[in-house]
C-alpha cells in the first residue's frame, strides 16, 4: 500500500487544512484522497471515543486517572490517523471514489438546478389561504335540542 503524506496531520492543524482547502479548490486529485483520509480518521476517532465512554463504568480506581484518560485520548487520535492512512476501513477510499466519479457535467447540472430553484422561489405567487366563515352552533332563532344542556 502506498503511504500518503498528509498536509494536515490532524483536524487541529489549521495551516495544513488551509493548504488542503486551496488544493481542493484547484481540483487537485490528491486533495480528494486526503480529504477522504481525514474524514476516515475523524470517524475512527469518534468510534474510539464511544468505546472509551462505554468502558467508563468498568474502569477501576486503581488504574483510573485523568492522566491515563488523556494518554488514551492522544493514543487514539494518533492511532486513528495511522489507521486512516492505511485505509483499514476503506471509508476514505470510498469517499474519494464518490467525489472522483462525479463528473464535471454532473456538477454543472447540480449547480444549474440549484440556481433555477433559487430563481423560481421568489417569483412564485403567494396565495393566501382564504378563511371560510364558520357555521354557528345554533342557527338564529332556533333553540338547542331537548335533553342537551349547554
Amino acid at each position: 500500500m502506498t503511504e500518503t503524506t498528509l498536509s494536515a496531520k490532524s483536524y487541529l492543524d489549521f495551516a495544513g487544512l488551509g493548504e488542503l482547502r486551496t488544493r481542493a479548490k484547484n481540483n487537485d486529485e490528491s486533495a480528494a484522497q486526503e480529504v477522504g483520509r481525514q474524514f476516515e480518521a475523524m470517524f475512527v476517532q469518534m468510534v474510539f471515543k464511544s468505546i472509551r465512554e462505554a468502558n467508563e463504568p468498568m474502569k477501576s480506581d486503581l488504574m483510573g486517572s485523568s492522566s491515563v484518560d488523556t494518554f488514551e485520548q492522544m493514543y487514539h487520535q494518533e492511532l486513528s490517523q495511522v489507521m486512516s492512512q492505511k485505509g483499514v476501513f476503506g471509508l476514505g477510499d470510498w469517499l474519494t471514489e464518490q467525489v472522483k466519479t462525479q463528473t464535471n457535467s454532473t456538477k454543472a447540472m447540480d449547480a444549474y438546478q440549484q440556481l433555477t430553484i433559487r430563481e423560481a422561489s421568489p417569483s412564485l405567487p403567494l396565495n393566501p389561504v382564504e378563511e371560510k366563515p364558520s357555521l354557528p352552533l345554533h342557527p338564529q332563532g332556533s333553540l338547542p335540542a331537548a335533553g342537551i344542556k349547554l
